[in-house]
């Protein structure tokens, strides 16, 4: 009884090529869609180091001043630009999670709007069918009357779903 060639993976091995699919095929959607998947100022400062004046300063020998980094004067304006760039960020996050906010309770009215036009429809479709039904009201008429029920009218009855 031959079983032919065994395959071993490692664990998780597997998991990490669905990752890389399901990256790849985000990949492919954002090209095909033309997003924008970086910030305009990440652009702006890869823009700025990759200019001809950081070319021409990198090629020539001379050092640079004390503290130059990655195409900022000193290690303050790198953190300062990194300060303004974390708060910006801060600020659109507070942003989106407001837009998420307003679109969950949005959707949260939707829902019960629907229920209420559903729970409505029913309560007419219950209602005519009491209606179209012709001895349903004659049949408790005389011999129940004298026990106190009658006929249930539904529309006069109040439902506080909606």
């Amino acid at each position: 009884m031959s079983l032919g060639p065994l395959k071993f993976q490692a664990v998780g091995e597997n998991e990490e090529d669905e990752e890389a699919e399901s990256l790849d095929s985000v990949k492919a959607l954002t090209a095909k869609l033309q997003l924008q998947t970086r910030r305009p100022s990440y652009l702006e400062w890869t823009a700025r180091v990759q200019s001809q004046a950081w070319r021409r300063a990198q090629a020539r020998p001379e050092p640079r001043g004390p503290g130059a980094i990655c195409g900022f004067d000193s290690m303050d304006s790198a953190l300062e630009w990194l300060r303004r760039e974390l708060r910006e960020m801060q600020a659109q996050d507070r942003q989106l999670a407001g837009q998420l906010l307003r679109l969950r309770a949005q959707l949260h009215r939707l829902k019960v709007d629907q229920v209420c036009h559903l729970h409505q429809e029913l309560l007419n479709e219950a209602e005519l069918e009491l209606e179209l039904e012709p001895g349903a009201g004659l049949a408790l008429a005389p011999p129940l009357r004298h026990l106190g029920l009658t006929r249930m009218n539904i529309s006069a009855r109040r439902f506080t779903l909606c």
